[in-house]
């Protein structure tokens, strides 16, 4: 597909062009870009392939089989999931976003689920849209787009009606519109909506549904081009205090000590062993093999929280270590507290279980390992985690994190003055 302005919205096509510009100069060699789906993201791959014909290094995973189409055709290097698990940026089109929030409406194209899969995968999202899809309250001009799997559509389109939506399955040429993914779509018209976060979350609960194009707490930055120019709209996220606090948090055995005390040896920032913090009584519990209550855990989550204060009372780095396993705990250690990032150390059980058939004398025995991933709960973009992979080693894992947190926030190396 080329991607060449149309007669019928040539206007609209120049403003999507000049946002789509903009948002690639985002991308750096050796990234791994997310190449979003639509006519917006249309323009973004064209200029990504002339980047690249100038020699910029990038390899792309497409949202969609038109995207994967396109790029190909451009010449632009491909790569699956298979090869990379976590995305560095990507680039995508939105129908409505909401101004202040930059919660998206996102799937009029019909690629919903690959796109918010790629999004959940990746480090950035960069939304490029012209002026028109901006509102005030998301709902006010397009439906949200529900992806459901065909058996059964009707028993769901009644669910979603229950939540208060018009559905109405949508149709391509006369005949059922079918995704990449070989499911069907409803357009659910909601109105405006007042709390997206809890709709999402809310559609999501209902068998049947595969993923719904309600995109909260993702988009960072969104482009915006109209008669005036191009404006760069950042999230509330971006704007964090100086100098940052790492919290490394991740289930018992993931490396978090590790990974911290490399950091600290390449930052020079100071450190401090969470797992130090907890009381004896605590340490007695784990060490007879008895798992920690949330009353067990509060004066402990207060002690690191003590830590933190302090350094920002100093206004120095820091690096702490802090399993944090429950959103609330991070609420804890974190609230709102702007100069504090999350770094999430990501493994699955075959990973984190041999990690800790090689440690020796520490109190966490291994059988309390399966009450660690029960309690867990993964951060979500809300909480604007650093997620990187624990399974590769750990000069190649802090490499990773001091790349991710220079690309979000300036790094001074040594404690601040």
């Amino acid at each position: 597909m080329n991607a060449a302005p149309s007669s019928a919205h040539p206007d609209r096509d120049a403003l999507k062009r000049a946002a789509a510009e903009a948002a690639v100069q985002l991308v750096e060699n050796d990234m791994i870009v997310g190449l979003g789906s639509g006519s917006t993201a249309a323009f973004a791959v064209d200029a990504l392939a002339r980047r690249h014909r100038q020699g910029l290094r990038f390899v792309g995973i497409p949202t969609s089989e038109r995207t994967a189409a396109q790029a190909k055709a451009a010449d632009i290097p491909l790569t699956s999931f298979s090869e990379h698990r976590q995305i560095d940026l990507t680039i995508d089109g939105a129908d409505e976003v909401e101004r202040g929030t930059l919660n998206l409406i996102k799937g009029l194209g019909g690629a919903l689920l690959r796109e918010k899969i790629v999004a959940a995968a990746s480090h950035r999202l960069a939304i490029v849209v012209d002026g028109s899809k901006m509102v005030d309250r998301l709902g006010t001009r397009t439906p949200v787009p529900v992806e459901v799997v065909d058996f059964g559509l009707e028993a769901t389109r009644e669910s979603l009606a229950v939540l208060g939506a018009s559905a109405r399955a949508r149709m391509s040429s006369g005949a059922a519109f079918v995704t990449d993914s070989g499911n069907r779509i409803l357009d659910c018209d909601f109105g405006r909506i007042a709390d997206p976060a809890r709709l999402e979350g809310r559609i999501g609960r209902i068998v049947g549904v595969v993923e719904s194009g309600l995109f909260i707490c993702r988009a960072d930055p969104v482009f915006v081009a109209d008669a005036i120019g191009v404006h760069r709209l950042n999230s509330a996220r971006a704007h964090r205090g100086s100098p940052p606090i790492l919290v490394v948090m991740g289930v018992s055995g993931s490396g978090k000590s590790t990974i911290a005390e490399e950091l600290s040896a390449r930052l020079g920032w100071p450190f401090e062993e969470g797992d130090s913090l907890h009381p004896e009584s605590n340490i007695a519990k784990m060490h007879a093999g008895i798992p920690l209550t949330d009353a067990d855990r509060l004066p402990w989550l207060e002690r690191v929280a003590a830590w933190i204060d302090g350094q920002r009372a100093k206004k120095q780095p820091g690096i702490v270590t802090c399993s944090a396993l429950k959103r609330s705990y991070r609420q804890i250690i974190i609230g709102d507290r702007p100069e504090v990032r999350l770094v999430y150390l990501r493994g699955g059980r075959g990973l984190i279980a041999d990690h800790l058939a090689g440690r020796h004398g520490h109190f966490m025995p291994s059988a309390l390992l399966q009450s660690q991933i029960d309690t867990l709960e993964e951060p979500d973009p809300s909480e604007d985690p650093l997620t990187v992979d624990a399974s590769a080693p750990p000069e190649q894992v802090a490499d990773e994190i001091i790349r991710l947190l220079g690309a979000s926030a300036t790094i001074s190396h040594g404690a601040a003055a």
